[in-house]
């Protein structure tokens, strides 16, 4: 019987290095392109995030060009934007 515990622990490290070997493989994000619809996507990604932000602060969704809260919204669209490696035309 005591043979047994020796066998399990055996058992268990054989388990991990076969996990563990699984770890080695490259990234597989390297093999996604990106979409011809991918700036539309942003574009509407960043839309729906200003809008939320703009409720969360008590800011109507569309403001008035002459109010400052259309300067925040413009900013806070141009700063998502950017974050997702757009820039301005």
């Amino acid at each position: 019987m005591a043979a047994l515990p020796g066998l399990a622990c055996l058992s268990a490290a054989l388990s991990a290095l076969v996990l563990l070997s699984g770890c080695s493989s490259p990234p597989a994000y390297r093999e996604w392109t990106a979409s011809p619809d991918v700036p539309t996507v942003a574009y509407d990604e960043c839309t729906e995030q200003v809008d939320t932000t703009m409720r969360l602060r008590g800011y109507p969704l569309r403001p008035l060009p002459e109010t400052p809260q259309f300067g925040y919204r413009k900013e806070i669209f141009a700063q998502c934007m950017r974050r997702k490696g757009y820039t301005a035309e």
